[in-house]
């Protein structure tokens, strides 16, 4: 299933002053620890942290253009610095005992555009030895049976592991908000305050941050008292701030911005650690550490809660695919896959029918299997002209069988060529609007692609389109895969979901974004009902599979039979058509707000004519 997710557009967030901020390269460090960063040819320090007399006992001026080993006396642990610098290094043995000034300290390393990176935090005991909490916190993920008992156990493994008041588990929806799913509080816990189930603005998380979730790269903030400036060597033989030079992505100390840090002060919260759940590289969403007070977690602890990430990730998609019954919906693809595939015979019989008077009865034989395979035939024939798919017909259950397929709403089967026509079925928009829709692909919609999933899922398609409120209404969910190469598609929609969501505080208005508001601390987390809209419900990662897995093979199924039957003879010239009954009303129908406007323009190269 990997890089699916790269084909789902859950929307875009709406433009924030402050997404744009240099988080990764802010220039500062944590308070509690010192950071070098060194050039790996030379062993010389060319950044460290102006913190370095104060935990180390060292000017800044004695450590830059200097071995890292100015700064400690100890034996043992210039002995491992040595081992550390020594050329062509690139990996390490995180982390690594050191001490300076009698006290105990590790140093955590890691290479980022050809610079080394020292990390010195102090030592602390962690609440449990490595082992048991490895062994306790991964055990109790891999037995949950549901979806939200995972989330609950997890919040509480979590606690475990970190011993902090409050672990809220923060899922991202539709447009970058995003909402508490699960939460635990300690018995003793100082931040009595629950947040489960409130949401909390896209705002609150800048898209600058969110690349850096991406790596996937845990952040502790064991203090909220603000940071200090990283140093580097000045023209005039100084140490001056670095400012922008050096991208700290990686880095464990990597410095706070001060909104930051008052947003937690105004939570009440003294520490924090965020642990993002990624899966395939996007960011699912976050595990939230809180603490009353400042609170320092050590590198193993931080390392089992990396595991236990991961782990949370990949049992979520095996749950998530239990839970949408996606191994019956595969079977059930299989079985409608086969009954297109052996459907060509019925029509490859009735083809070799000669004779006049045996027309009709060619005829008949064609549109029964065409009904029953739902417009996905490589011949598709209609006696009337027009068809309705229902549900309750017999005739009908594949068209129904479409829709559990994605657990849609509606679908629709468009077919490219001169006679090109829309099959409809369920609750979508009429066929005017659905070719609108499919039009766009190449321009405001990302292009299908050569890679080996060609499929796009968006649960947000009034981003993209002109949708009034009836279109988004009913199709505010799309899932699209086309068939082989020519321009036919099969579409799936959802109806916009609008959640009366309880938030964190009134999300900020758009004049609000766009203004130096965002660059102070939030202060208001009071509870604020409104609507949250606009999106479907999500598409999951396995349905967006199973639908490219299930055009593609229609799609082959179509290539086998042109290359193996020729296509039955049709009564007029050129291909066989089929109008659904609300399409051929649709031409001569007032249209309404929700729907695209028949004038929109097709994508360049686009296959698709209207039916006139």
């Amino acid at each position: 299933m990997a890089n699916i997710r790269a084909h789902i557009w859950n929307g875009r967030p709406a433009p924030c002053e402050h997404d744009a901020l240099p988080l990764a390269r802010i220039g500062t460090v944590q308070p509690h620890g010192v950071m070098m960063v060194v050039v790996p040819e030379t062993g010389i320090v060319e950044h460290v942290s102006a913190n370095v007399q104060e935990i180390l006992g060292v000017a800044p001026q004695a450590v830059l253009g200097h071995s890292p080993a100015a700064a400690f006396r100890d034996a043992e642990s210039l002995a491992r610095l040595g081992e550390i610098l020594r050329p062509g290094r690139r990996y390490f043995d995180n982390p690594t005992p050191i001490v300076a000034q009698g006290r105990r300290f590790e140093a955590i390393c890691h290479i980022r555009d050809g610079r080394l990176f020292i990390e010195i935090e102090p030592f602390v005991e962690a609440e449990h030895d490595y082992q048991t909490m490895v062994t306790t916190a991964l055990d109790a993920v891999a037995r949950q049976t549901t979806v939200q008992g995972l989330f609950e156990a997890s919040a509480k493994m979590m606690h475990f592991v970190t011993r902090y008041d409050r672990v809220k588990l923060y899922r991202f929806l539709a447009h970058g908000h995003g909402v508490v799913a699960a939460e635990f509080h300690a018995p003793d816990s100082r931040l009595p305050n629950s947040f489960l189930g409130y949401h909390f603005s896209a705002s609150d998380v800048p898209e600058n941050a969110k690349e850096i979730l991406r790596s996937g790269k845990t952040r502790q903030k064991p203090t909220q008292r603000g940071s200090v400036p990283l140093l580097t060597m000045g023209g005039g033989g100084e140490p001056v701030p670095s400012g922008d030079a050096i991208d700290m992505t990686d880095c464990w100390l990597r410095g706070i911005h001060p909104c930051d840090n008052g947003y937690n002060r105004n939570l009440g919260v003294g520490s924090n650690i965020i642990f993002p759940v990624n899966i395939d590289n996007n960011v699912w969403g976050l595990f939230v550490v809180h603490n009353k007070d400042e609170k320092f977690l050590n590198y193993d602890s931080r390392a089992v809660i990396e595991q236990l990430t991961m782990m949370f990730a990949s049992r979520l998609v095996e749950l998530e695919a239990q839970e949408a019954r996606i191994a019956d919906r595969q079977r059930l693809s299989a079985e409608m896959i086969a009954t297109v595939d052996g459907s060509q015979a019925m029509l490859a019989a009735a083809a070799a029918m000669r004779g006049e008077h045996l027309t009709s009865a060619r005829l008949h034989a064609m549109h029964a299997v065409s009904r029953h395979v739902a417009a996905l035939a490589p011949t598709y024939v209609s006696i009337s002209g027009v068809e309705v798919a229902a549900a309750g017909r017999a005739e009908d259950r594949f068209s129904s069988d479409l829709l559990r397929l994605a657990d849609a709403d509606g679908a629709a089967v468009l077919r490219a060529g001169p006679a090109g026509h829309v099959h409809l079925v369920g609750t979508t928009p009429d066929a005017l609007t659905v070719r609108g829709i499919a039009s766009l692909f190449g321009s405001r919609l990302p292009a299908f692609d050569t890679s080996e999933w060609r499929v796009f899922a968006t649960d947000a398609l009034g981003d993209y389109t002109p949708a009034g409120p009836e279109l988004r209404a009913i199709a505010s969910g799309l899932l699209a895969a086309p068939i082989g190469n020519r321009g036919d598609m099969i579409m799936w929609f959802r109806r916009e979901r609008v959640i009366d969501a309880v938030w964190a505080g009134r999300p900020p208005s758009g004049a609000e974004l766009n203004s130096e508001k965002m660059f102070k601390p939030r202060e208001d987390f009071a509870a604020h009902r409104a609507p949250l809209g606009g999106a479907s419900r999500p598409w999951l990662d396995q349905e967006i599979l199973l639908a490219a897995k299930f055009a593609g093979a229609i799609g082959d199924v179509w290539l086998r039979q042109a290359r193996g039957v020729s296509a039955p003879a049709s009564d007029q010239p050129g291909d066989p058509v089929v109008v659904d009954a609300r399409s051929e009303a649709d031409l001569f129908a007032p249209r309404g707000a929700g729907t695209l406007p028949a004038t929109l323009p097709a994508a360049p190269g686009s296959r698709w004519h209207s039916v006139a």
